[in-house]
């Protein structure tokens, strides 16, 4: 029996519908629009685990549209809880009013400033979230600071394709006093550059967008004898979706000198784990170690050091002991991954490395590492034709004496001071000898070795046996 008008009618009715329910599931997964309802709220909490950078798979900054990442092989090394409090459940209401906190850092050293306890405080509307301040405890004393120029973190809606920039300026510093602090400052750029389907340990998501963020940032530590500008460039990945309060996954990096992008921390979404950090602190388990290239060497020479922390850290901060005489070099400092050191003075070095990576961080001693002794590497030493000392080798007394014309008699201490080859300092006494030549120091005390001894700014070599 033919079909009559009306029931074509109802066919082409059904179809149209059906198409328009395919378009509008397809609009739904390919257009994820986060909003301020999907961030988090004071009394949220979320568990996360943190991987190696090592397990990231291939091609996994890809972007664009419809894209699938599978990250389903990153293996926890540690976890965090993330809690969010309303701040009448912290130290720090009575500065941060109706407004979300989140416990950052345990401690935070400045220097001759040390602050515990330290919180974010955010607030949120339906067109931005936003970082207003941090609370911190000094001497036992809850103090607050706050934005001049509020982080701006996400401006709402977060959709494919959009973007934003903002800027933000934070002093961080004991009230009442203004001779140290820390300035932050910068400009923070978000781009949601891809969405799709992504896989993780915990779960798959088939609805998510990805932010990618730069911060072009400048960290001034102030103090009695001026400003240390530390500049900081940082990329954020962050995978959002609309069932969870924070980024399925979040991978954090530095950019280098070379314009390259290193990543330092990879987080993820995920379930209680039990880890031998125990599975609810707030730093991953940090190693950090360092090599250099020798450890002996003449004053000049140079030391070239090498960071070996795992995971990869981004923060660096090196430290001698004793400081005089050290000197970076090669456009290298005391903040660099890999610096490059010389020794002005001879004698036994230690090296100490301080890494972090936000909470995260540790740091690594090795006591009398650097041995700077004087002829002991490659440098020619000039010989001074002044100043003589026989005999060489010597048993029990040496002759000293300084042949260039002076305009004044010498005038020979009683006691001659000697190095030996590491910079350690020895007294010989002058002999009661009558002498016609130069002036003679008793030496049978000193250990067998090589020594210098220096006069009117010149030094010659000699040996005991």
């Amino acid at each position: 029996m033919p079909l009559q008008f009306f029931d074509i009618f109802v066919i082409m009715r059904k179809l149209f519908f059906a198409f328009v329910a395919i378009l509008a599931s397809y609009h739904l997964v390919g257009q994820v629009s986060i909003q301020s309802k999907h961030m988090p709220s004071a009394g949220d909490t979320a568990r996360l685990s943190i991987s190696s950078p090592l397990n990231l798979p291939s091609s996994w900054d890809k972007r664009g549209s419809n894209i699938s990442w599978d990250f389903s092989k990153l293996t926890p090394v540690a976890t965090q809880l993330r809690e969010f409090k309303s701040s009448f459940r912290t130290p720090y209401a009575f500065y941060f009013l109706n407004r979300i906190g989140e416990k950052t850092q345990d401690t935070l050293d400045l220097g001759p400033l040390s602050f515990t306890n330290i919180y974010s405080f955010y607030s949120k509307s339906s067109s931005v979230m936003k970082t207003e301040g941090l609370g911190y405890t000094a001497s036992g004393v809850p103090l607050a600071a706050k934005y001049s120029d509020e982080d701006e973190l996400y401006q709402f809606p977060l959709e494919y394709n959009d973007s934003d920039v903002t800027s933000f300026r934070f002093k961080f510093e004991i009230p009442g006093q203004q001779v140290f602090g820390l300035i932050q400052a910068g400009t923070r750029y978000n781009v949601v550059d891809a969405y799709g389907s992504i896989k993780t340990p915990y779960k798959e998501y088939k609805d998510v967008i990805r932010v990618k963020t730069f911060i072009d940032e400048v960290d001034t530590i102030v103090t009695p004898v001026g400003k240390n500008p530390i500049p900081r460039k940082q990329i954020e990945y962050k995978w959002f979706s609309q069932n969870e309060i924070v980024p399925v996954l979040q991978i954090n990096g530095t950019v280098t000198p070379l314009g390259s992008f290193q990543v330092s921390q990879v987080i993820y979404r995920d379930s209680f784990r039990s880890l031998p950090n125990g599975g609810g602190g707030l730093n991953p388990p940090v190693t950090v170690d360092f090599d250099v290239d020798k450890t002996k060497g003449s004053p000049g020479d140079v030391f070239k050091f090498t960071n070996k922390s795992t995971p990869f850290l981004r923060t660096f901060n090196w430290s001698f002991q004793p400081a005089n005489g050290v000197k970076y070099v090669n456009g290298s400092s005391s903040q660099s991954s890999d610096p490059e050191v010389s020794f002005s003075q001879p004698g036994l070095y230690s090296v100490t490395l301080n890494a972090e990576a936000g909470p995260a961080g540790g740091d690594t001693t090795y006591t009398d590492l650097i041995s700077i002794e004087w002829g002991a590497g490659n440098q020619n030493y000039q010989t001074n034709t002044c100043l003589s000392v026989f005999p060489v080798p010597a048993n029990q007394h040496i002759t000293v004496d300084f042949g260039c014309p002076t305009v004044a008699p010498i005038q020979w201490p009683r006691n001659l001071t000697v190095f030996n080859h590491i910079g350690k300092a020895f007294l010989v006494p002058q002999t009661k000898d009558d002498y016609s030549y130069g002036v003679k120091y008793d030496v049978s005390d000193l250990p067998s070795g090589h020594y210098f001894l220096t006069w009117h700014g010149e030094y010659i070599r000699f040996t005991k046996m």
